[in-house]
């Protein structure tokens, strides 16, 4: 049985994915970032799949919907990976090969991230109150300025 670690540096246009298997890479793709899509890549797998993204606005999403394709999801700290912050140049495919490469050698640590979707709704909703609580007191303390 193959095992594949599976690298994908996500945005709100496009993820690159970069899948390393046996210590090489031996695929890349450029997908859009929808579930049909990067589901499809996955699917075309056949064995053991890790995945590993950066945790960003859109990890938690990602999450409750790939979690079930793949053996292990990892929504890393992107301020934890020096070797990605701070090494050499960095773009999309770079950034993918490195995911992989650190999930392979087990690197990455986790972001704890839930299934469940009310606790993301409440998560929102917290959100929120403290953005307009900030902005009530920016506003404030304008007029008191």
């Amino acid at each position: 049985m193959s095992t594949y670690y599976i690298g994908a540096d996500v945005h709100n246009n496009s993820t690159e994915l970069a899948i390393e298997k046996r210590n090489k890479i031996i695929a890349r793709y450029s997908v859009p970032t929808t579930i049909p899509a990067i589901s499809n890549v996955l699917d075309s797998l056949q064995g053991k799949k890790y995945l590993a993204i950066e945790e960003g606005p859109m990890a938690g999403w990602l999450y409750r919907n790939l979690n079930k394709k793949v053996d292990k999801f990892i929504a890393s700290d992107p301020r934890r990976n020096k070797l990605i912050s701070s090494d050499g140049d960095s773009d999309d495919r770079i950034d993918a090969t490195k995911l992989a490469s650190l999930l392979r050698g087990n690197y990455l640590r986790a972001v704890y991230h839930s299934d469940d979707d009310q606790r993301s709704e409440l998560k929102h909703w917290v959100a929120l109150y403290h953005d307009r609580v900030r902005d009530a007191v920016r506003h404030i303390n304008k007029i008191r300025a």
